[in-house]
């Protein structure tokens, strides 16, 4: 049996998983991308992780290739430069030590071009031409489909919306700006909005119980799932922020979905209708009431790892078999 490993490296976890071409999930484990002995320990991590999944599959396989999704990678040189939540300071080779360690093809690409290409592969994108990937996790990633054909640019970096500036927005960011996108829109962003609100507001909500350290988005989710009035806001106001910038990507690319995926997409309705509503307020009158918003159909995470894993199979078609 012929499989590929997927690896998606995300600012708190990396995932990694065996697939098969009809992008099934044979085995998967995770581990923390933060681990102690930072940037030194993550290649003996990921290599104690890739041995433990193959211990985890009972069957016969073959290793077709290896499949990478990352950010802030340059796909050119096989190398992850300048990730803003992750724990290297230099250039890291991943490629090169994947090749060496394994003596596979290794692909990478930033780590919303794979979870743009598992969701138009397996996902809500099959058989749309023309969407944008928004990937909610520990920050926002972003990628764009036109024509059927993702947009990578010059060294496969294009589309980093998570990067683009919030009016009237001063928080500083992971990348070492101040203002960007995902400083709202992210896990991080839920909490720092829950706690400029809880500063400057009076309301009553469950989640004053809770210190910065101990809040997460997944208590801010089900504090609003309750009804509480302080958690609802913040998925309102994170919303809004979305649905305005995404007008602004619907007005350049002209898309017909924005598809949502990771942690955060989980929210579901709670974010989905105050970033429909606003971005519908301002979209140019010949766009209105044609983009469809959509919600990944893949399991939580795997948009990622199956695009990863589609790399390898996607590379092996276009290769003449002599």
């Amino acid at each position: 049996m012929e499989v590929a490993i997927g690896i998606d490296i995300g600012g708190t976890s990396t995932k990694i998983a065996l697939v098969d071409i009809s992008g099934k999930i044979m085995a998967k484990k995770s581990f923390s991308s933060h681990a102690p002995g930072g940037a030194d320990a993550f290649f003996p991590n990921l290599s104690e992780a890739i041995a433990d999944l193959s211990g985890q599959f009972s069957g016969e396989f073959r290793l077709a290739g290896i499949g990478v999704g990352a950010p802030s990678c340059n796909e050119l040189a096989g190398t992850i430069e300048g990730a803003a939540n992750l724990p290297f300071q230099e250039p890291f080779p991943l490629v090169q030590l994947l090749k060496e360690a394994y003596n596979v093809p290794v692909w990478l690409t930033k780590d919303s071009n794979a979870a743009l290409l598992g969701e138009s592969r397996y996902g809500s994108g099959r058989g749309i031409q023309n969407f944008i990937l928004i990937t909610l996790g520990t920050g926002l990633g972003s990628s764009i489909m036109a024509n059927g054909k993702l947009v990578k640019g010059g060294s496969g970096l294009a589309g980093e919306a998570g990067h683009i500036r919030v009016a009237n927005n001063n928080r500083k960011c992971a990348c070492g700006k101040t203002g960007c996108l995902e400083t709202y829109v992210s896990a991080l962003g839920l909490k720092r909005t829950a706690m400029a609100l809880m500063a400057e507001e009076m309301t009553e909500s469950d989640l004053r119980a809770y210190s910065f350290e101990q809040l997460n988005a997944q208590l801010i989710y089900e504090a609003a799932s309750e009804g509480d009035t302080l958690a609802r806001q913040v998925f309102e106001i994170t919303g809004k922020v979305l649905g305005d910038k995404m007008a602004e990507l619907v007005a350049i690319f002209e898309p017909q979905a924005i598809v949502l995926a990771g942690g955060v997409s989980a929210a579901g309705q709670l974010l989905i209708d105050p970033m429909r509503k606003q971005m519908e307020r301002e979209l140019l009158e010949f766009h209105k009431n044609k983009v469809r918003i959509l919600n990944t159909s893949l399991a939580t995470n795997e948009a990622a790892l199956l695009g990863a894993a589609s790399l390898v199979w996607d590379q092996k078609k276009s290769v003449p078999v002599s």
